[in-house]
């Protein structure tokens, strides 16, 4: 009896500890994003670096309309923004794959990507347009028939025009950096760039006026990028989203970068 008793014991004794190592991988478990980023102080942030006037390099350093948002939001949540900058077409990626905490890169939103991550409400309105040559301007979505396209890899920019004109255009030219393509209708390597209204605004505006713009094909929203599961932080995201609204920080923002 008392070597049964020694043995139901240990085994006894033996599933405690099993169930208080499970303990806490079970509290990590619940634990959100937003409570990570809360206890280690630090926002992780993606950003696709190639963009203008959102995002670029400048003397080292990464600049721009999404940089000011970022650190701003960070500082009124009291924690550190850390940037990672990866191509624009791996972000989303970097995002699900946990790599980053969240997208901060001027993403449009769009039913495709509405289903891989969440959007913010959003902070800039925007829509699809063209910049090509004064002497042969593409002043309508439907002028780029026939034309020879550039755009940057994963932008909106290059899904409208795959998905309206792709078997239209000429030649659909890809770059992993959105100035790259704006430099290959400059110098007459393709006829059009196609991307956002104000980022072709702003590097027509600084490149010299070689290239004229069209009205914008639509309209379009810019959001700031979860995960799907992250429910309470992108309810913290959009709170301060609409305190930089109410408060006129984004519209100074705006005034900074695209005025």
């Amino acid at each position: 009896m008392s070597e049964q008793h020694d043995f139901l014991s240990r085994r006894r004794f033996a599933g405690m500890l099993a169930v208080c190592a499970a303990l806490p991988a079970s509290v990590s478990a619940q634990s959100t994003t937003l409570d990570a980023i809360r206890a280690k102080g630090v926002m992780v942030i993606g950003n696709g670096g190639a963009f203008p006037p959102f995002e670029f390099i400048e003397n080292g350093q990464l600049v721009g309309f999404d940089i000011d948002l970022g650190n701003e939001i960070c500082r009124r949540m009291g924690v550190k923004a850390q940037w990672e900058k990866i191509d624009f077409s791996g972000l989303i990626a970097a995002l699900t794959s946990r790599r980053v905490d969240v997208l901060i890169t001027a993403m449009t939103k769009t039913a495709e990507r509405a289903e891989r991550i969440a959007f913010s409400t959003s902070y800039y309105n925007s829509g699809i347009a063209a910049a090509s040559r004064a002497n042969a301007p593409v002043r309508v979505a439907d002028d780029l028939t026939g034309k020879i396209v550039a755009v940057q890899v994963g932008t909106a920019g290059e899904r409208f025009v795959r998905d309206n004109f792709g078997a239209k255009v000429k030649q659909l030219k890809t770059f992993n950096e959105f100035p790259l393509a704006f430099a290959d209708v400059e110098a007459g390597r393709a006829d059009v760039v196609v991307n956002t209204l104000p980022v072709l605004k702003y590097n027509a505006s600084r490149r010299g006026g070689k290239l004229v713009l069209s009205e914008p094909f639509d309209s379009r929203d810019v959001g700031i990028n979860t995960r799907l599961a992250d429910t309470a932080f992108l309810e913290e995201i959009n709170r301060i989203l609409a305190e930089l609204k109410k408060d006129g920080f984004l519209d100074k923002l705006d005034e900074k970068w695209f005025k």
